[in-house]
């Protein structure tokens, strides 16, 4: 094997490796498994994301504000409403920034 085409192997499979572990970073942050039971108050939940499309089943990870994080069932009602309350409370603080302290 010449030097010019080790070297080509050689880039390729940099490339392959490095197009490997550039999926690897866009996998799924967080995928629900199972969902929070009952109820959880909207004053402990500081803001909320989707899971990825790319997760077996599709869910609502609220963030509380405690850092923790906790699965929701998008289907359920209260979880409908509270991402709507956290959305008007996100573009309220947009439209009219709170007072610095």
């Amino acid at each position: 094997m010449s030097s010019g085409s080790l070297l080509l192997v050689l880039l390729v499979l940099g490339c392959l490796q490095s197009f490997t572990e550039a999926q690897r970073k866009n996998g799924p942050v967080q995928c629900c498994f199972d969902f929070q039971t009952y109820k959880i108050p909207l004053r402990l939940i500081k803001e909320y994301k989707k899971t990825r499309t790319d997760c077996k089943k599709a869910g609502i990870v609220f963030i509380l504000n405690n850092g923790r994080s906790v699965c929701a069932d998008p289907g359920d009602l209260w979880v409908k409403n509270h991402m709507k309350k956290i959305d008007l409370r996100f573009f309220a603080d947009v439209i009219q920034p709170q007072p610095s302290r």
